[in-house]
């Protein structure tokens, strides 16, 4: 008798990487309610708290496995358990708090996986086992670029499982792998893993497609496009509170309208562009409130920049770091619009059909795959500018602040385009691609609750 569907989603939990975590989870999430069994693989750093009740969760291993250019068992089993016992929070604060430590950690995990003769073994016969002992049948790489790890541990495991892996931001890892002088490696075993899945790999976006054929030299064929999905608010519900918003960001006024900014708070996201393009505005007499919050992954640096570049533009900003869900929702419920000004071709843009899932109209780059989130073929939830040009920026945030039927015409858009990337949108396309119905069949074994696993450690 051929057994029950079961996923494991192996996903790098922390960095710069939280973005496609999110989308990994949501996905986990979304599978576990349609009857589906689902387990998640951390690696580096977990997030339970975005995980549903029934989801089981294993640590595959710990970012300090990659403090040394070669893998330690020592590090990633010993000393990875122990810094485990401290708070998250704590450990977060202490490798932001440390110039290049997130990065030099990536550095390794790639050259891991392309610099030696073979990918980390050790790691692959952990994941191996780990699909043997949980009776896993299919398996999603969060990165082509870690897909080596599964065509490896296919190796080690009489157990038969298939697995695909998704392209969700591995220009980074690419860029590593060329500072590591791997590059060549690297492109020839992603493709390696591409070729070798049973399934095309999934891709987030057409404009993120043409440039893995392009940069890699991927068969496109073995690409296919599948947007991130949401959860869309519901229609009945009332907009948040603008007294939610006043909490984190004391000095906001309801009389003025308000350019958001939500996202990781690094230098490729372009926040220095949007400081140059709000200060032109403020030459020209718009008159405005700029916001600026999310996380950072790779150290405190870049948010320091911003507040010394604000300084000397004489901006005034209302800044902090990450904000928790609600407050995030009440500022796309409030703003006049929500910008993007990514310097790095974007796979997709969560946070853009994010906001324009409340009805604030969205600016972004015309590079990257975030530019396809705005464009609902007939209808436009937001407006485009040309990629790197702050004064083409300046010039489409003066148009929404300034022409009124213009912003009521586009906000009134924005929630109908948003609702193309819905949550269940996402994952009928994913069953769809992988063959398995839209709910699990009866003879698919559910998850009690009760009975779910806690995080498991490495053994």
């Amino acid at each position: 008798m051929t057994s029950p569907p079961k996923f494991a989603i192996v996903t790098i939990g922390s960095g710069s990487y939280l973005g496609s975590t999110v989308h990994d989870v949501t996905l986990a999430n979304s599978l576990r309610r349609r009857g589906y069994e689902v387990v998640v693989y951390w690696m580096f750093e977990e997030t339970p708290e975005l995980v549903d009740e029934g989801v089981e969760q294993r640590m595959l291993c710990h970012g300090t496995r990659y403090q040394f250019s070669r893998p330690s068992e020592i590090m990633d089993r010993i000393i990875g358990r122990i810094a485990f016992r401290l708070p998250r929070k704590l450990r977060r604060a202490v490798a932001q708090g440390v110039p290049g430590f997130v990065e030099n950690l990536m550095r390794n995990l790639v050259r891991s996986l392309y610099y030696y003769e073979q990918t980390d073994v050790a790691l692959a016969k952990r994941l191996a086992r780990f699909i043997e002992q949980d009776g896993v049948t299919h398996v999603k790489m969060s990165f082509g670029s870690i897909g080596s790890l599964a065509l490896e541990a296919r190796k080690h495991t009489r157990k038969t499982f298939d697995y695909l892996v998704t392209f969700q931001g591995d220009e980074e890892f690419a860029s590593l792998a060329d500072a590591c002088g791997v590059i060549d490696v690297y492109r020839r075993r992603v493709d390696e893993a591409v070729r070798n899945a049973r399934w095309p790999a999934i891709v987030l976006s057409r404009s993120y497609a043409s440039r893995l054929v392009d940069e890699l030299g991927l068969d496109g064929s073995r690409l296919e496009i599948l947007y991130c999905g949401i959860e869309l608010p519901k229609d009945d519900a009332a907009p948040p509170d603008f007294s939610i918003l006043t909490e984190t960001f004391p000095r906001l006024r309801r009389d003025l309208p308000i350019i958001a900014f939500v996202g990781r708070q690094e230098s490729e996201k372009g926040i220095d562009l949007l400081l140059y393009a709000t200060k032109m505005l403020l030459a020209r007499g718009v008159r405005f409130q700029l916001v600026v919050c999310g996380a950072t992954a790779k150290g405190l640096a870049y948010r320091t920049t911003i507040r010394e570049m604000v300084t000397h533009l004489g901006l005034d900003l209302h800044h902090s770091g990450a904000v928790s869900a609600a407050t995030r929702d009440a500022l796309f419920a409030h703003c006049r619009c929500a910008v993007c000004p990514s310097i790095n071709g974007e796979p997709f843009g969560l946070v853009v059909a994010e906001a324009m899932s409340f009805g604030a109209p969205a600016v972004v780059p015309d590079y990257g795959g975030v530019a396809e989130v705005v464009d609902g073929g007939d209808i436009e939830g937001g407006l485009v500018f040309r990629c790197w040009d702050s004064g083409d920026l300046a010039r489409q945030l003066e148009r929404l602040l300034t022409d009124d039927a213009l912003h009521a015409e586009l906000a009134g858009n924005a929630r109908r385009v948003a609702a193309r990337f819905s949550t269940s949108r996402m994952v009928d396309g994913f069953l769809d691609h992988v063959g398995l119905p839209h709910r699990a069949l009866p003879q698919a074994r559910p998850i009690d609750a009760s009975s779910r696993k806690s995080i498991v450690e490495s053994q």
